[in-house]
């Protein structure tokens, strides 16, 4: 669920304007266009479970993730997350950013973490690693004066959030998958 943090972050950092200005976003929603889903491979199917996660809606323009995510194998301290934003470009996806935390753990236990505000919807514990469990996700919402929400990012996006053990914590070398897990969602007009 830090991945889902990550996005927002990167889709704000990926449309600052030259002159260091975030275009205008006053009449632009982002809405969650799935739930978190466990890619259909066995790796991931055994690794993480998100049958429990739902998508729900407060009114016709706000939605909101709620439910529970199982980590079914575990969170070791050399896991690291690769993220992979895809907008739908002409009926297909193509790359529109991408972004790595070489150490899960460490982030998870930052208290000047980037993504804190974020963090509180979900029952993350502090210390890392951590053991197979159940946390919950509480009302994620994608506030829009967090993100660059506004004409040049309107349309549909893909997520995917590789999970990847990587004993040196340097994203570089050993790397081996673990899980993935995908996110749809859209930025339209209000």
């Amino acid at each position: 669920m830090l991945a889902v943090v990550v996005i927002f972050c990167l889709l704000y950092f990926c449309n600052v304007q030259g002159n260091g200005q975030v275009p205008e976003e006053d009449s632009y929603i982002l809405n969650f266009d799935s739930p978190i889903y466990v890619c259909p491979d066995e790796e991931s199917q055994k690794f993480i479970d998100t049958s429990q996660i739902a998508i729900g809606r407060h009114n016709e323009t706000c939605s909101y993730m709620t439910g529970a995510i199982s980590f079914l194998k575990g969170m070791q301290s050399t896991t690291m997350v690769e993220i992979i934003i895809e907008k739908e470009i002409s009926g297909s996806f193509e790359m529109f950013a991408s972004h790595e935390i070489c150490n899960l753990c460490k982030e998870l236990g930052d208290p000047e973490s980037t993504y804190k505000d974020y963090l509180q919807h979900f029952g993350f514990p502090e210390v890392c690693p951590f053991e197979p469990n159940t946390f919950a996700v509480n009302d994620l919402v994608a506030h829009s004066k967090d993100l660059p929400i506004n004409s040049v990012t309107v349309g549909r996006y893909q997520v995917t959030m590789n999970f990847i053990e990587n004993p040196s914590s340097d994203c570089l070398d050993e790397k081996s998958f673990l899980a993935c897990l995908k996110l749809d969602f859209i930025i339209e007009p209000m």
